[in-house]
């Protein structure tokens, strides 16, 4: 059984705004600190799609004790909408991530940050591990980036690392 412990202190240095300001989801109707996607968006979908592709990797990543905050992004469903969320993981077994909800959602108040989740591999659609502007994987957040203004874009500093 593998087990990823996220120390307070890196939670704290990283913080949560991050996750916030790199949310997505399945609307016309953005919402504060939320990028708005179509569900036709085919760069979207392909990002998705390299995330769940690469989780060997980030099993990889998780093995060597790569230094780092990780997550993993997932539908969440509430309302009868769908939106993709981010979870910072405290631990993985059993085919399944384990972790604490790093964004607020937007779709209703049956979750909020900081809920302990449980999501089966299968559903997982991305993964990040970030450690100040380095990050690994994190292929939705790659496309978000390329999506914006170049300007706003480099505010966030972020290297990608493979």
């Amino acid at each position: 059984m593998r087990k990823l412990i996220v120390t307070a202190a890196v939670v704290a240095a990283v913080g949560y705004g991050f996750f916030n300001s790199m949310a997505h989801r399945r609307s016309s109707e953005p919402k504060d600190n939320v990028v708005a996607y179509s569900t036709t968006d085919e760069a979207m979908q392909g990002a998705k799609a390299k995330g769940h592709s690469t989780l060997p990797r980030f099993h990889e990543l998780m093995d060597a004790r790569t230094p780092g905050t990780y997550t993993v992004k997932f539908p969440l469903t509430q309302n009868g909408a769908t939106e993709h969320i981010w979870m910072q993981l405290v631990a993985f077994s059993d085919g399944h991530f384990v972790g604490l909800l790093a964004d607020k959602p937007v779709n209703g108040n049956q979750y909020k940050m900081g809920d302990r989740m449980t999501v089966a591999e299968a559903d997982v659609e991305d993964w990040m591990i970030r450690n100040g502007g380095d990050v690994y994987g994190g292929y939705t957040l790659r496309q978000a980036l390329a999506d914006m203004p170049k300007e706003q874009a480099a505010k966030y500093g972020i290297a990608f690392k493979d």
